[in-house]
């Protein structure tokens, strides 16, 4: 199928001013709106899937607007023009509650369903979504109902959107010493702002990461520690609970028990109790290697601080952990990182990308840009034709999105219901690692380096998609397998051979040595039950505020948790949840992060068995898991790539369960 390249006047979407912000999105409204009333004008006795669902599903196709104002609100280095895409993008979703709450419309949709037509795969599955959608819109129920929930959905995504906000644009800083950065590399302390003879060490993580680590003052790293436990503000406390009530509200009209089973119907997992299950089996089986880690930790800081008592606190488990790696494994992590700067990373990856994957990458230039650092690829079958372009946008800066992530702006689909063209695909990673220096380039821990995999292993799922629709296409699946794609990628960064491809001293060039290869290979399994029981106590407390409600102070709530679970006092004062970006996107989903490494470890046992570079492996895995997306049920994509029956026995394995 044809697909046209863009040209750089394409992505002038880069550049919108305020004003070009306005002029879009109502442009994007009127799109709608026509193309809704172009569609109830078909007579019952016309109606087709082309002149009715098609129609429908197409006239999403000009919402690639209002992906590109979402990630200008998340990326733009003009405090103005963040706030102006805020704006649009609320009051974009409140009308297109609007839009969507259409009591013709939906009349329109069961005129055709009564013609009871025959349907293909895709066509079938996404006339039975949209019906499915329908029924979850509550068009099943009273007027007045609907009305309800229309007026929380409004509230609910101009909150969603403030609550973002609050957390991208939330500073801070502790000022330091030249003393107290003892354990910090040279390189480290070039990157930090100074401040008269001291240094300032940000919440921005290339800064409170490394801090955390390896800093011995155990006063400054509480001090910066606890005030990445206030991100957010106290605002968001209040957004939150507000949300959470008419997430609550919503449910319990539609006829759920609560948000968490309404949220759940359309994910792998199906309803909370499968979920509550799930996570209880797994920690049951961490309990006891947690126990024994968390005694590791104690006994090291009995011997290597043995003033500051035997207690772990919340300002230790980085640092103690950092050590005793160090001590176990013989693994700096400073050290490491100068064998992976962020060039010389991202080159390798690309090139590992390329050949598992059947690809070219080319970085194009004169393309427009919203900031300097950001740089644009684009992605071509081994023919030289375009398949899809994709921006990266590594470093940190101020009101920017904090964490690591991957926007959509384009997403792929046929243009036109019998067309022979195919939309090209567009989207956007952002990361924050360490910025270059006069001094230094971005060095990356390892960690990082994996984040920088599983991230680009998103850009792929969404690039190389060919669903022919585009609510089916790219990472458009459900959300508890979404990240799958990408966990399974992450495999490559523990493999020896691999991590010599895309390592190199930032000074000689020289290659990881053998031991350090073999160390960090090891490490893959290193301090496992901790970090699966955080992110298990992560995902019951999402899914506990997702089924009870609020019942009492949610920071205490979850404190208590953190206390009981992992045997670890979160200072008084916090407000982690604050901070949690995800209760806005991944609410009653969190679970997911766990849950879609059970086919993601699975996934990777093909490439163990037939090689990590074996380029025919990768183009199956382009077939089946990236190409399709969501035009299949995702559990018979796992399994038509694998040949075989599901199972969780290697994710049981990587657990060294």
């Amino acid at each position: 199928m044809k697909r046209t390249e863009y040209a750089a006047q394409d992505f002038a979407w880069t550049q919108w001013t305020g004003e070009e912000i306005g002029q879009a999105a109502q442009e994007m409204l009127k799109s709608k709106w026509e193309t809704y009333a172009a569609i109830k004008a078909i007579q019952a006795g016309e109606r087709t899937f082309e002149n009715t669902v098609y129609a429908l599903e197409a006239s999403n196709h000009i919402l690639w607007k209002l992906h590109a104002i979402n990630l200008l609100m998340n990326v733009s280095p003009s405090q103005d023009i963040r706030d102006t895409a805020q704006r649009w993008v609320d009051q974009v979703e409140k009308e297109l509650v609007d839009i969507e709450y259409d009591e013709d419309m939906y009349q329109a949709v069961k005129e055709y369903e009564a013609k009871k037509e025959a349907l293909d795969g895709p066509s079938e599955k996404l006339f039975s979504d949209m019906l499915r959608e329908y029924r979850r819109m509550g068009f099943k129920l009273p007027k007045e109902k609907r009305e309800e929930l229309k007026k929380n959905l409004k509230r609910i995504n101009e909150l969603s959107s403030e609550f973002s906000k609050n957390i991208n644009e939330h500073h801070d800083a502790i000022i330091v010493t030249r003393a107290e950065l003892d354990g910090l590399s040279d390189g480290y302390i070039a990157s930090l702002k100074q401040d008269g003879d001291n240094y300032l060490v940000s919440l921005d993580y290339p800064e409170l990461n490394p801090f955390m680590e390896n800093a011995t003052n155990a006063a400054k790293r509480k001090e910066l520690m606890e005030k990445a436990l206030h991100k957010g503000g106290s605002r968001n406390m209040e957004i939150l609970k507000e949300v959470v009530r008419m997430r609550d509200e919503n449910a319990r009209i539609l006829g759920y028990e609560h948000h968490a089973d309404f949220r759940l119907e359309v994910k792998m997992a199906k309803d909370a109790k499968t979920v509550f299950g799930f996570m209880s089996e797994l920690m049951g089986k961490m309990r006891g290697g947690l126990e024994k880690e968390m005694n590791e930790l104690k006994a090291l800081k009995h011997r290597i601080a043995p003033d500051e008592g035997e207690e772990v606190r919340f300002y230790d488990i980085a640092f103690l952990s950092s050590e005793l790696k160090k001590e176990r494994l013989n693994i700096d992590t400073q050290k490491v990182a100068e064998y992976f700067p962020l060039q010389k990373v991202l080159q390798g990856m690309l090139e590992v990308y390329a050949h598992l994957l059947s690809v070219k990458f080319e970085e194009v230039a004169g393309y427009p840009v919203w900031h300097e650092d950001v740089k644009v690829y684009a992605v071509r079958e081994l023919s030289g034709d375009i398949i899809a372009y994709f921006f990266l946008d590594l470093y940190p800066r101020e009101g920017k999105y904090g964490h690591a992530a991957v926007f959509e702006v384009i997403t792929g689909y046929r243009k036109g219901f019998s067309g022979d063209e195919y939309t090209v695909p567009v989207a956007s990673m952002l990361a924050n690692f360490p910025k270059p220096s006069a001094q230094h380039p971005s060095l990356m821990t390892h960690y990082e380096a994996v984040v920088l995999f599983h991230e680009f292993g998103h850009v792929m799922h969404e690039t190389l998609t060919k669903a022919r629709y585009r609510s089916q296409a790219g990472f458009n699946v459900a959300w508890d397998f979404a990240e799958a794609p990408s966990q399974m990628l992450e495999n490559w960064m523990w493999d020896k051979e691999v991590l010599a491809k895309i390592s190199g001293h930032y000074k000689t060039g020289e290659k990881l040595p053998e031991a350090m290869l073999e160390s960090l290979a090891a490490a893959k399994t290193f301090m496992v039950a901790y970090s699966t029981m955080r992110q298990m106590v992560m995902a019951s407390f999402d899914m506990e505020l997702h089924t009870r409600g609020i019942e009492g102070e949610l920071n205490e709530e979850y404190a208590q948790m953190v206390a009981q679970t992992m045997g670890i006092l979160l200072p008084q004062e916090q407000i982690f949840l604050a901070g949690w970006g995800h209760l806005m996107g991944y609410d009653a989903g969190y679970y997911g992060y766990m849950w879609s490494l059970v086919y993601a470890a699975d996934m990777f046992t093909r490439f163990e068995k037939e090689g990590v570079l074996n380029a025919k492996t990768g183009m199956e895995y382009r077939k089946w898991i990236l190409e399709k997306g969501s035009s299949q049920d995702e559990m018979s994509l796992v399994e038509g790539f694998l040949g075989r029956t599901a199972s969780n026995d290697a994710f049981l394995r990587s657990k060294g369960l």
